[in-house]
């Protein structure tokens, strides 16, 4: 069952302010800040970490401002919002997730990680959860899908967690390390969240 929590939709004219916050039952959900940056390196310090993503791990923590910068420039167009995930109780940094425009109208791509210090304890299942209620009452999308390479069942499993499902496999997903890895396609639709909230 998704989270009960009550949105008011935006209309596409109105901007979602930096100080937007989405609570669930563990975590806080907010907008990047510069105070993040460090919890950021810490993370891709971990052997392995950034295996399964597009971007490699920074040679230095400076390197992570423009990324930074980025996400910022991302959120006040309305192209893409990334959320800290950081504990409703201490306020120690997990993770990021991002929800990004995909290139048809009404799609958006859902995008996430744990800090290795925090993961596979359900905070990562936990956030998408709120997250994609977000993207169906708030951005009002259409449906919302997500990749994740092959060999991540951590994050093919959060995804079915949510109500994903499989759609497609994609052999050549993305190039790392000058080869090609394989990746899963999973999507949820508006009408299969609204399913959920009811159950």
């Amino acid at each position: 069952m998704l989270p009960s929590t009550i949105y008011t939709p935006l209309m596409s004219s109105i901007k979602i302010p930096r100080t937007y916050r989405i609570n669930s039952n563990r975590c806080i959900l907010r907008c990047v800040c510069e105070q993040d940056i460090s919890h950021v390196f810490s993370a891709t310090r971990f052997q392995g970490f950034n295996d399964g993503m597009l971007w490699e791990p920074p040679q230095s923590i400076e390197e992570l401002n423009e990324p930074f910068k980025r996400s910022l420039q991302a959120w006040d167009s309305g192209s893409a919002y990334t959320f800290t995930i950081e504990s409703a109780k201490t306020s120690a940094f997990i993770g990021r997730i991002s929800i990004r425009k995909g290139e048809t109208e009404g799609v958006w791509n859902l995008g996430f990680w744990t800090h290795p210090e925090h993961q596979r304890q359900g905070y990562m299942t936990e956030a998408a959860k709120v997250i994609i209620e977000f993207g169906f009452t708030v951005l009002d999308a259409d449906r919302i899908e997500a990749y994740h390479a092959l060999w991540n069942t951590g994050s093919e499993k959060v995804l079915k967690n949510v109500g994903m499902k499989f759609v497609r496999y994609i052999p050549q997903g993305f190039q790392k390390h000058g080869k090609w890895v394989d990746e899963n396609l999973l999507t949820i639709e508006r009408e299969a969240f609204q399913a959920l909230k009811e159950i």
